[in-house]
């Protein structure tokens, strides 16, 4: 089955299969990275979906995917982009005044890539990248409105060109919202039981949730014949989000992300 999907998809050679690997190449340099700096991490969506029933990429795939705690993602964002070789480039709101997700990307310098909805339009990097995604306890409750308010105030906006003014707009609503989730932390903390917390996305990532006790204590996965680090129970957390994961989607539901992709030499 994967040999065919793979012929009819990403045949070695083309575009996708390129975009793949360079993605591949990302992840074992963030690997490395995390072992050294004793940083927990695990691959997650279609990722693990990938890895949990093709072995690797799901054949049609364009993104890859990484989650780790918020205290080891802070840790991360500091020490990353020293331990970064000269292709690769950490992408914040800090390195990137044009990029307003809470989440962070580490992007190829050397391609280029066009997504949909003109969702990266202000971006400063255009790379090939794998997002890296904080995950963290939090109130339901705070975690939904922070969803509502940095879609409403922040990627609404950013899907337009930025001028002057809209450039200082999106900086300073940043800045005023990172505080803000600041406080529905603190509030949690200081208000809300324990066992009502959730474990999920990090506060305005705006994905799903998932149970602390599939992921950790974390085990390993073989991806395009290499070992990276995987939640526990990828099966129970595949359950939960795709249903009957090892079922195939019907092809018009075989989606990417991407609406080209330019290799540079």
């Amino acid at each position: 089955m994967d040999e065919d999907l793979r012929a009819k998809y990403n045949p070695n050679g083309s575009i996708l299969r390129q975009h793949q690997l360079k993605m591949l190449d990302i992840l074992i340099v963030i690997d490395k990275i995390c072992k050294k700096y004793d940083i927990k991490y695990w691959i997650s969506d279609g990722t693990l979906l990938g890895a949990v029933r093709h072995g690797g990429f799901i054949p049609w795939d364009d993104d890859l995917d990484i989650q780790m705690m918020r205290k080891d993602f802070k840790h991360f964002i500091k020490i990353v982009s020293k331990e970064l070789p000269a292709n690769l480039v950490l992408q914040t709101h800090k390195t990137d005044k044009g990029y307003v997700a809470p989440y962070a990307k580490i992007r190829d310098l050397h391609s280029a890539i066009s997504e949909y909805y003109n969702s990266d339009i202000n971006y400063k990097y255009k790379g090939i990248y794998i997002d890296i995604f904080p995950m963290e306890k939090c109130s339901y409750v705070f975690t939904r409105i922070a969803d509502s308010i940095h879609a409403h105030l922040l990627y609404k906006i950013s899907h337009f060109r930025a001028g002057l003014i809209r450039r200082i707009y999106l900086n300073f609503i940043f800045k005023l919202l990172t505080f803000i989730y600041s406080l529905f932390r603190l509030l949690d903390w200081l208000f809300v039981r324990k066992e009502n917390f959730t474990f999920t996305y990090g506060t305005a990532c705006g994905y799903y949730n998932f149970v602390n006790s599939d992921v950790i204590p974390l085990s390993e996965i073989n991806f395009e014949n290499h070992i990276f680090s995987a939640p526990h129970a990828p099966e129970s957390i595949l359950k939960k989000q795709y249903g009957n994961y090892m079922e195939l989607p019907a092809e018009e539901s075989r989606e990417i992300h991407t609406l080209s992709v330019e290799l540079k030499k």
